[in-house]
């Protein structure tokens, strides 16, 4: 899925990189169990 950022700039699926991860917070019971943060990286 490409990532839109206005109506003329995309940025085409082949061109980034997903990394899922825990989420950092508060240290609450059941929390941090799933990966629930999203980073995507584009290299310029």
């Amino acid at each position: 899925m490409d990532l839109k950022i206005t109506k003329i700039l995309v940025i085409s699926s082949k061109e980034i990189k997903l990394r899922f991860s825990k989420s950092s917070g508060l240290r609450r019971q059941n929390v941090n169990k799933i990966e629930s943060r999203v980073e995507i990286i584009f290299n310029l």
